[in-house]
């Protein structure tokens, strides 16, 4: 793959900026050439035509002046020719450019030569124009040969002034994108061994700054992802000891013994692979987090149902009771699969840590805001550890045999789709999820 060059880039377009000056130069040096004979004979034309009025004898003008032939042609002052020299065969035509006009220090009109005979035009007394021209081979002669010579003298130093003027801005490119190298071989460094260095944005140019601060959030999001994934290995490896080591355990006394205690190695079974499938569960979420999941519309009435129904041979197992109380035709806008994953482990949770019953109630308020409702008969978490609970790996009873990870996948999934869950100030354990209204919701689905 071919390395593209920002500086040589930059070098090559000055360059060439350069050499286009350098032409546009030599261009108006060889204009310079008609200016000169137009403003030498202005000059001449005064001095001739000195004392001339418009009713003077026009016949009296010599012909020739400085080595070069010279033609009248005499214009009044509607634009009309009255008399042309002997030496011309017609009048000549009217030419704009007074010796005030020359004299202006700026102004945008050049006047230049047509062919070998120039005129000029001086204005006499009585508001006629007597149009002077000349054949002026002698000074045409004199400002190309000075006009050359000084061209000469520029294409000599030229090479000089090319070569300073490259080395001069290679090393104002090279001094500009410093920093830039300096912020790449500081990026090369980062490694996650150093997450915690940045790329510096005090000495990058204004156009390069975007670039590298974007970069750097992406390093912090990688940072925070990479402190997550760690804190996530650590917490599963302290959760899964203990129950690894109970079942090893069970394991030996079942050697030693002879006979197994079936009944409590499945439940350590069961524990360990709903840890497990909540562990893949967790990475999931994390994962689609980073990657910005599609969403879509998706039935939440339809998929309450689904999960209630895929939880009744649990509930039954236990000999539990599994209420639900469902309103038709409400649709969130979501991800299905984290919707899924938050609702089914609010419901398991409350199978696995409440008493009683479970009810699941789904409604909509007039309002058009939609609540998901899972209460049980257990007395519910205390108020100071209502939100501690929704961390990941903190468990409301430290005698419990959970894993202290279902409500905090519930709400890492539920953020997704923008909804709120808390727990609510009831009798009994009462946790809320809250969907926000918006135009979606307000559509009924007739497919429930």
């Amino acid at each position: 793959m071919t390395r593209r060059s920002l500086a040589r880039r930059v070098f090559l377009a000055l360059l060439v900026v350069s050499l286009l000056g350098f032409g546009s130069l030599l261009w108006h040096l060889y204009n310079t050439r008609d200016e000169l004979r137009h403003s030498t004979l202005l000059l001449q034309a005064l001095e001739i035509t000195e004392g001339l009025k418009s009713d003077s004898d026009m016949h009296s003008l010599p012909l020739s002046y400085a080595g070069g032939e010279l033609y009248y042609t005499l214009y009044n002052a509607q634009g009309v020719a009255l008399w042309h020299s002997d030496n011309l065969p017609r009048p000549l035509r009217m030419r704009a450019g007074t010796l005030n006009d020359a004299l202006r220090p700026m102004r945008l009109k050049s006047y230049r030569g047509h062919g070998k005979v120039i005129g000029v035009p001086v204005p006499l007394e009585g508001g006629s124009t007597l149009i002077v021209s000349k054949l002026d081979t002698l000074e045409r002669k004199l400002i190309d040969a000075l006009l050359q010579t000084r061209l000469l003298h520029g294409l000599l130093a030229l090479p000089l002034v090319l070569l300073c003027t490259a080395l001069l801005m290679w090393g104002l490119m090279r001094w500009t994108l410093r920093p830039v190298r300096e912020a790449a071989a500081l990026a090369a460094g980062i490694s996650p061994d150093t997450p915690d260095r940045r790329i510096p944005l005090k000495r990058l140019p204004a156009e390069i700054q975007p670039l590298a601060q974007a970069a750097n959030q992406a390093l912090d999001r990688l940072g925070h992802a990479l402190d997550t994934q760690k804190q996530l290995v650590a917490d599963a490896a302290h959760e899964l000891r203990t129950p690894l080591t109970v079942l090893d355990l069970r394991l030996q006394k079942m050697q030693s013994e002879g006979k197994a205690d079936w009944p409590s190695i499945e439940g350590e079974m069961r524990q360990l692979r709903r840890l497990v499938e909540q562990l893949l569960t967790l990475a999931r979420r994390d994962h689609a987090g980073n990657t910005s999941p599609a969403t879509g519309t998706v039935s939440l009435s339809r998929l309450t149902r689904e999960i209630i129904a895929s939880l009744i041979p649990l509930f039954e197992q236990q000999s539990r009771e599994l209420c639900a109380d469902i309103e038709d035709r409400i649709s969130v806008v979501a991800d299905a699969d984290a919707l899924r994953d938050a609702i089914r482990n609010l419901i398991e949770n409350a199978l696995v840590h409440g008493k009683g019953s479970v009810s699941v109630k789904l409604h909509r308020t007039p309002e058009s805001d939609i609540f998901l409702d899972v209460c049980d008969e257990g007395p519910g978490v205390p108020a100071h550890q209502r939100e501690l609970v929704f961390q990941r790996f903190h468990k409301g009873r430290s005698d419990g045999n959970g894993s202290g990870l279902g409500l905090a996948i519930a709400r890492q999934a539920l953020q997704h789709a923008g909804a709120h869950i808390q727990f609510l100030e009831t009798a009994f354990c009462t946790v809320r999820i809250r969907f926000p209204a918006t135009s979606e919701n307000r559509q009924p689905n007739l497919s429930i």
